[in-house]
C-alpha cells in the first residue's frame, strides 16, 4: 500500500482554516484520518474510542456513515483528479461495529462516473477483519479549473511524494 500525503497540512496551503471534521489532524474532536491507495482501493485506518459510542459498547453508526462518506470524498480526490460533494449516501448496516474490537478498515473504490456524478462502494471491517457496513455513494464532481479555483483542489500531484 502507498501512503497519500495530506496536502492541505503544508504550511503553503489554507492550513490555518482547514478543520475537517474527518482528515484535518488539527480538528481536536475530530477522526483525523489517514489514506492510503492500494491498487484500485484507498484505504483508512482508525480507532474507534468510547466516546464515539451509541449503543453501549457500539460504534454510533453516523460516525459510521462519516468514515464511509469521508472515504468516498478522498477516491474523488484522487481517482477523479478534482473535488465533489456528497450527491447521495446509501448505507446497509450489517452487524455492530464493537469498539472492544479495535482498530476498523474502511475501504473503497471508484465503480462509475455517469456524467459528473462518481458513482463509489465502500466497506466498513472491523477489527477481526468481518464486513460491517457497506455504502454506496454518488458524489457530484466538479470540473477540476472550479475544484481548483473554489474548493482548494491543489491538483493530483500534491497526494503523492
Amino acid at each position: 500500500m502507498k501512503k497519500i500525503k495530506n496536502p492541505f497540512t503544508e504550511k503553503d496551503s489554507s492550513r490555518k482554516e482547514y478543520n475537517c471534521f474527518g482528515c484535518s489532524p488539527f480538528n481536536e474532536m475530530g477522526l483525523k484520518l489517514e489514506f492510503w491507495e492500494n491498487g484500485d482501493e484507498i484505504v483508512a485506518k482508525w480507532t474507534p474510542s468510547k466516546s464515539m459510542e451509541g449503543w453501549l459498547g457500539v460504534l454510533h453508526g453516523g460516525i459510521q456513515a462519516t468514515l464511509v462518506d469521508e472515504l468516498a470524498g478522498w477516491i474523488v480526490l484522487l481517482k477523479k483528479n478534482t473535488s465533489g460533494v456528497t450527491s447521495s449516501l446509501n448505507i446497509d448496516y450489517l452487524k455492530p461495529v464493537y469498539i472492544s474490537k479495535g482498530e476498523v478498515t474502511i475501504k473503497g473504490k471508484l465503480t462509475s462516473t455517469e456524467g459528473r456524478i462518481a458513482k463509489i462502494e465502500c466497506t466498513l471491517l472491523d477489527g477481526e477483519g468481518k464486513e460491517c457496513l457497506h455504502a454506496k455513494a454518488d458524489y457530484f464532481c466538479f470540473p477540476e479549473k472550479i475544484a481548483k479555483a473554489k474548493y482548494h483542489y491543489p491538483g493530483i500531484e500534491a497526494f503523492y511524494e
